[in-house]
């Protein structure tokens, strides 16, 4: 399972929108952005441009898409769309990371039964 906090990973992350944010963005980080089908030319661009991202997503089809533009991380909010999508990577063997936010590490022993790649600490709002 990856964790996607220090200690276990140094990875930079940084909450993105636009391209111009992209273009503002410091280098050597993993942008993540919240799925919108408008993007979709953002998602390429950062294929195109060898960018590694996230994305939020809710729906199969968000996984499907984000995964044939290269995306590195499909971020989940809750354990049952986690499963869902981890069932689809493992079934189509997407090199997409299935990724749930969770609230405490308390929750990995239960998380690691499910097989889900990886976690990262919700965000406080």
């Amino acid at each position: 399972m990856i964790i996607l906090e220090p200690p276990f990973c140094k990875e930079v992350f940084e909450k993105i929108k636009t391209l111009e944010d992209i273009k503002n963005s410091s280098s050597n980080t993993t942008l993540i952005f919240d799925y919108c089908d408008s993007s979709i030319e953002v998602y390429n661009f950062c294929k195109i441009n060898d960018i590694p991202y996230g994305v939020n997503i809710k729906k199969i089809k968000e996984l499907i898409f984000i995964s044939n533009l290269n995306a590195k991380y499909a971020f989940a909010d809750n354990i049952e769309n986690a499963k869902i999508f981890q069932k689809i990577a493992n079934e189509y063997l997407l090199d997409t990371k299935i990724i749930l936010y969770i609230n405490s590490f308390d929750e990995i022993e239960q998380i690691a039964l499910f097989g889900i790649d990886g976690v990262k600490i919700r965000e406080e709002k």
